[in-house]
């Protein structure tokens, strides 16, 4: 008796293979449409997963936070701010660690290598690496005096440094011409390192804040990065932010009257754009799995 539903079972899996034998168009249909559905499912799952649940791989990535100027008048706008400006930050916060500034992956031109390439480069404050805790895994990363007129030091990627000089250990002082600076390898990042959307990044060459060149607060084409202090909310942050704001539009009236400062999480910049996308495309996905299995 206790063995006699696994009988019953065989003989509708027999009638049910019997039946399906005499329609194999119902068969394929049936079998593609379980496909695509559970493919789909899969896919937008984890498109899902990787943007906006899995952490950055970053140290306490919870911490990170951008800043943008705002219009005070039209709140929701948004520009990077002057770059001269993170200096003024950096003296009158008190609720972040430190605060670094990156620009988005642009296309430089190598030359010295070979023939002339087009190439991925960022340029970033060199507090950049140490702000999310990465370290080059060989050499060092550059200092902010070492960005001239003429000459400049860099650090380059993993992927660069092998199909460019086969890994070679002794990379560190050499040279090539990046955008018409000589540029000096000086440091080597970690495989796979290529912030923040991914892709690869060849070259990040170096922007010192403090250089005349920035001075006049006409520069708006670094986003500052920073972190946040451990004990410190992001409301908090943004407290002080804006008396920092107030105070700067005191002091630099021509170029800040009106303006505001607007902090967000970075992870809500990289990725919270998509929640309006894919979780209306995932409730598609799922009706499709459902009719599926209907």
């Amino acid at each position: 008796m206790g063995w006699a539903w696994l009988e019953t079972l065989g003989q509708d899996l027999r009638l049910a293979t019997r039946s399906l034998k005499k329609s194999p168009g119902f068969v394929a249909v049936v079998i593609l449409s379980l496909a695509l559905g559970i493919g789909a499912n899969s896919t937008i799952f984890s498109v899902i997963d990787n943007l906006l649940y899995r952490p950055l791989p970053f140290d306490h990535p919870e911490q990170l936070t951008t800043i943008w100027e705002t219009q005070l008048n039209h709140p929701g706008s948004g520009q990077p701010p002057p770059i001269a400006e993170s200096l003024d930050w950096k003296e009158q916060n008190h609720v972040f660690q430190d605060i670094a500034l990156t620009s988005f992956n642009e296309e430089g031109v190598l030359s010295g290598t070979g023939q002339p390439e087009h190439i991925v480069v960022q340029d970033v404050t060199p507090n950049f690496f140490g702000l999310l805790g990465v370290k080059p895994i060989l050499g060092r990363i550059s200092f902010p005096s070492e960005m001239e007129d003429h000459d400049q030091t860099v650090v380059i990627g993993y992927s660069f440094w092998k199909s460019h000089f086969n890994k070679d250990p002794k990379v560190l002082g050499k040279t090539f011409q990046l955008g018409g600076l000589v540029s000096t390898v000086v440091g080597v990042m970690p495989e796979g390192f290529a912030p923040f959307y991914g892709g690869r990044v060849d070259i990040w060459q170096p922007v010192n804040p403090e250089s005349q060149r920035f001075a006049d607060h006409s520069d708006h084409w670094l986003t500052p990065i920073a972190r946040l202090k451990t004990s410190t909310t992001l409301a908090q942050a943004q407290a002080e932010m804006d008396a920092i704001a107030h105070r700067l539009e005191q002091e630099y009236p021509a170029t800040n009257k009106g303006i505001g400062k607007s902090l967000m999480p970075l992870r809500e910049e990289l990725f919270g754009w998509t929640r309006q996308a894919l979780y209306p495309l995932f409730g598609a996905v799922a009706l499709v799995l459902l009719i599926a299995c209907s």
